[in-house]
């Protein structure tokens, strides 16, 4: 199932006080950040773990699942993540752990037909848990996992697999004609509460301790579908769509502020009570009311300590750094 990598060629470049890491060798698709360590996730199943100064910690990539992971998260000291095998309509979580180089993942299929997780999953798991749905979002919670299944809830489990609480899949009564193309695209923590947003606009407010539904609503005037969502106490709310358009708001109750932009955002992190994003072939800037963007060739796939790292595998300063903007 893994595709053979191609040669890549390997630069290392000096910009601004810091040296670029090389090419990471193959294309990813999303980092699942965390803390100290960050696990970079490729397209063809690959992992690559990185350390807060963007240096492998490990030579070459892992395959922890035999095909690309459908969601993660980083805890102090494991990634947990999950894999879907569509073929056989079954699901699995793993959480394997940081500083150590993983064992491959079985890619024969007869594991997977044999109904044998270990089987399908690295051996360097801690754990391995089947799922009776597919994994859709997750985000970390005082060293506990929340997770959502389509169609089947949300759930709250402890580093070691136990489960805390259950909370039923969140409806809008709004969008029961979407039902059948509607689904969790993100989970955040605000405070001591958990937020659930659909693609279809669709948030519920989950209580951190107990798991019960606090409140829910729609997010109103949106001309696109959801991709994500972030949160910042300083920066306010952002959402990301599917379009060439971003929201942002200071309030889920309010109207969003929408800009322009030339491709979809895939990844922003807060900037001076502001924010600032990688995305579709530009870079871009939003703070004070004022949006700024920047064109690059390739797709940003990520923002690392201020750097990019492109659909290609490579690392790119972001492109507003030498603009005067603010």
């Amino acid at each position: 199932m893994y595709s053979i990598l191609q040669p890549h060629l390997q630069a290392v470049e000096s910009c601004r006080g810091f040296s670029m890491v090389d090419d990471i060798g193959f294309n990813p698709i999303r980092i699942d950040r965390g803390g100290e360590h960050s696990m970079i996730v490729g397209s063809d199943g690959q992992m690559l773990e990185i350390d807060s100064q963007n240096e492998q910690v490990n030579e070459g990539a892992m395959y922890p699942f035999p095909g690309v992971s459908s969601c993660g998260v980083v805890s102090s000291d494991h990634w947990i993540g999950s894999w879907v095998d569509r073929s056989m309509r079954k699901a699995y979580m793993g959480s394997f752990p940081l500083g150590e180089k993983w064992e491959s993942a079985n890619s024969d299929s007869d594991g997977s037909e044999n109904g044998d997780v270990d089987h399908s999953v690295s051996k360097s798991a801690s754990w391995t848990r089947e799922l009776q749905s597919e994994p859709l979002a997750m985000c970390m919670v005082d060293g506990n996992i929340v997770f959502a299944c389509l169609g089947s809830g949300i759930y709250m489990i402890d580093g070691n697999a136990s489960e805390i609480w259950r909370s039923p899949y969140p409806r809008w009564r709004e969008l029961e004609d979407l039902v059948g193309i509607d689904s969790i695209v993100s989970l955040l923590l605000k405070e001591d509460e958990i937020y659930a947003f659909s693609s279809s606009g669709g948030y519920s407010v989950i209580s951190m301790a107990t798991g019960h539904e606090i409140n829910n609503g729609i997010l109103s005037n949106l001309p696109d579908r959801v991709h994500d969502v972030r949160y910042d106490q300083d920066s306010g709310w952002i959402i990301m769509l599917h379009g060439k358009n971003v929201a942002i708001m200071n309030d889920l109750n309010s109207n969003p502020a929408i800009f322009r932009v030339p491709g979809p955002v895939m990844d922003v992190f807060p900037c001076e009570g502001g924010w600032k994003w990688t995305g579709w072939r530009h870079d871009g800037y939003f703070s004070n009311g004022r949006l700024s963007t920047f064109g690059r060739n390739e797709v940003g796939i990520s923002l690392f300590n201020n750097i990019v790292l492109t659909n290609s595998g490579t690392w790119k300063i972001f492109e507003g750094d030498d603009q005067k903007f603010l």
